[in-house]
């Protein structure tokens, strides 16, 4: 998985980031309010479910903006 992936919807006032943690075994998701960056919720999700989280988001609306594969 990348360092860091966002997902955006139009006319949502949230995005949704994937990172990943110190543990390799592990990923946070937080969602985001767009305009003032609070933190409206975050998951602690072992890596390997990502692709299902990434699936229901994009089942949601969501799309992949931009991902950093530093």
């Amino acid at each position: 998985m990348a360092t860091e992936l966002t997902m955006t919807k139009s006319h949502s006032p949230h995005e949704v980031k994937f990172k990943s943690d110190t543990d390799p075994h592990f990923a946070i998701v937080e969602i985001l309010k767009r305009a003032t960056g609070e933190i409206k919720a975050s998951h602690y999700i072992l890596k390997s479910d990502v692709p299902q989280w990434l699936s229901y988001f994009e089942s949601q609306g969501f799309t992949i903006k931009n991902s950093d594969n530093g």
